[in-house]
């Protein structure tokens, strides 16, 4: 083909896109490029965020207060081969190196006290280059009274709201929940659209199947008095430039939804929306759902317990460039 024909034919497949989808496929690109697969990193910040991921799993089977002695094997087992190829490449020093260090001692000193041991395992975590920090593993939680909270500064709302997986079995006054979603909508957007919405799930047969399509619920789930779900309205944005408006607007809102239920003193965690394409599908049929809504975040719900424990999750270093 000639070099003038290959220019008209190239020329004719820009002119052919649409702005809306150039900026589809330029992000889709980069994120085949940079996104990480776990056990497949091939870089330092890869294999951060993926040896984050393993570790925060195995902090959550940590908080459950009814604990399951060698749960998690398989992303305890895909973590110590993560952390095993990340020493051989990269520094030992990192804060997140030593907190999945210190969260898999907590695992080996907890099954051993429930007389699971893992000989092999323990081995090889010993093996591992580096110290632990005290950063990881689960800690007892008391949350602040309703008294404390309406005194509250948001300095301190920010740094005493935990993610529960336990609930009390006494239900949440509904009227309690809608306060808090009427004060989660002060939430910023562009051009003060306020493109979300939010379905309260109180219908427990609903909820039950709901959370069928949700893999991070599993052990706590089926203590949800309520589920809240998160979305956003792709009728709100802008067709040529507003591709990705609707995730940061809604996802902006979700996060206040969190610290207003917090606010009402209203216990709760977040669980991803991130669906295969028939659990999506089944939770829109569940919700009746309208087209134009898109997933953002699924929130489960209730009352304190008389004793709460939930994973430490210690905050890195923020990280952050003047210039």
């Amino acid at each position: 083909m000639s070099i003038v024909k290959k220019a008209k034919n190239k020329i004719k497949k820009l002119l052919g896109k649409t702005p809306e989808k150039t900026l589809y496929e330029n992000y889709y690109n980069k994120y085949q490029r940079f996104s990480f697969v776990d056990g497949s990193c091939t870089d330092e910040k890869q294999f951060e965020a993926s040896i984050t991921r393993l570790y925060h799993t195995v902090e959550k089977g940590l908080s459950y207060l009814n604990y399951r002695p060698g749960f998690g094997k398989e992303n305890v087992e895909a973590l110590v081969r993560s952390l095993e190829r990340y020493s051989k490449q990269y520094s030992v020093d990192k804060f997140f190196y030593q907190t999945a260090l210190s969260v898999l001692d907590e695992y080996v000193r907890k099954n051993a006290e429930h007389g699971v041991e893992n000989k092999d395992l323990s081995k090889r975590i010993s093996a591992l280059p580096g110290k632990k920090n005290e950063a990881g593993g689960a800690i007892k939680f008391v949350p602040l009274s309703s008294e404390e909270l309406s005194k509250a500064n948001y300095k301190e709302l920010v740094e005493t709201r935990h993610s529960i997986r336990h609930f009390s079995d006494k239900p949440v006054e509904l009227e309690r929940v809608e306060n808090a979603v009427k004060l989660a909508q002060y939430t910023p957007s562009a051009c003060n659209r306020q493109g979300w919405k939010t379905y309260i799930v109180n219908d427990k047969a609903v909820l039950r199947e709901v959370l069928k399509n949700q893999n991070g619920n599993r052990g706590f789930g089926q203590e949800f008095d309520k589920l809240l779900v998160v979305v956003g309205d792709l009728r709100c944005f802008n067709r040529d430039r507003e591709v990705f408006q609707v995730y940061i607007d809604s996802g902006m809102y979700a996060m206040r939804v969190l610290d207003s239920l917090y606010y009402e003193r209203i216990a709760s965690v977040p669980l991803s929306a991130s669906l295969t394409k028939e659990q999506e599908e089944n939770v829109r049929e569940l919700l009746k759902l309208d087209p134009a809504e898109v997933l953002i975040m699924f929130i489960g719900i209730g009352n304190y317990p008389d004793e709460c424990q939930t994973t430490r999750s210690e905050r890195k270093p923020a990280e952050y460039t003047v210039i």
